[in-house]
């Protein structure tokens, strides 16, 4: 099936790949960072993200499993951004609404341990990363719509 473009939507076409391709660019980075963090180094990463001075060998555990879930995150987006050079509504804004989804979880359980009164370091960071990215994604989303009207 043949698709009619009129001359606006093939003009903003190309921003909103790049938009969506630096998304995946960037997710792709921090993911496989705090991934990789997760896996190789779980005490340390708790104590860095929470605060907490020991961390048991079953949190270890359960660290590198969140860690081998954040890995397989960056893996899609890179991938997805690997698939980008196909048709401008191809593969890779597939995966904006999951990572919605995984960013504003991400937000909502950060927010949480913040108004618990959670002392850890990399919180509040942690928080405004994972919110601007939320936003990144919805802006994505919400231009996809603007083109396909």
């Amino acid at each position: 099936m043949t698709a009619v473009v009129s001359p606006l939507e093939s003009r903003r076409a190309p921003r909103r790949i790049r938009s969506i391709a630096t998304l995946l660019a960037v997710t792709t980075l921090l993911e496989f960072a705090l991934g990789t963090a997760l896996l190789v180094a779980p005490k340390w990463a708790a104590h860095g993200l929470t605060g907490a001075p020991h961390t048991s060998d079953e949190m270890a555990a359960v660290l590198r499993l969140a860690g081998g879930a954040v890995l397989a995150i960056g893996l899609c987006c890179g991938l997805g951004l690997l698939s980008e050079s196909g048709s401008s509504r191809g593969r890779p804004l597939d995966l904006v609404p999951g990572l919605v989804v995984y960013y504003g979880c991400a937000v909502a359980i950060l927010a949480d341990a913040i108004m618990r009164r959670v002392q850890a370091p990399l919180l509040w960071p942690a928080m405004l990363v994972h919110a601007a990215l939320l936003v990144w994604c919805v802006v994505c989303l919400a231009s996809e719509r603007t083109v396909r009207r």
